[in-house]
């Protein structure tokens, strides 16, 4: 498989590996995996530094991270089994809420494969929708 295939699914950005997160994000998902027995749980059983690095980011976590580098602050995440919503900050006192569904024909993804297409679809077409309605009511 070529890598622009492993990086994209149905032409959607997958979320970023464990490895691509900086430092300081790393350890608060460390941390809060220490409390709920999930990534923490994995890093006490045992598994490597590479490993890990290589594991993809949970959803919420890749879209947390997303949004926050775009300087937006998520205030909400919803995580439905076929669908992702976010409520969030785009300025003081200022919310949006951005939402992707995945189609009826897509009943056949794995697990993973549904978390990508779920974050591609929220980042590359639902947001960039949501961020125009907002630049153009900030023109008013």
């Amino acid at each position: 498989m070529n890598s622009s295939k492993a990086e994209t699914i149905l032409g959607l950005p997958r979320r970023p590996t464990l490895g691509d997160t900086s430092t300081a994000a790393l350890l608060g998902a460390v941390a809060l995996g220490l409390l709920t027995g999930g990534l923490g749980g994995a890093l006490i059983g045992g598994a490597g530094g590479a490993a890990l690095a290589n594991q993809k980011q949970p959803l919420e976590f890749a879209v947390r991270e997303y949004f926050k580098q775009k300087g937006l602050e998520v205030a909400f995440f919803y995580r439905a089994p076929r669908a992702v919503k976010v409520t969030f900050s785009y300025a003081p006192n200022a919310f949006w809420t951005v939402k992707t569904v995945m189609p009826d024909d897509l009943t056949n993804l794995s697990d993973e494969d549904r978390d990508d297409w779920l974050y591609g679809s929220l980042i590359k077409k639902e947001l960039p929708k949501i961020q125009r309605k907002i630049r153009q009511l900030s023109h008013r």
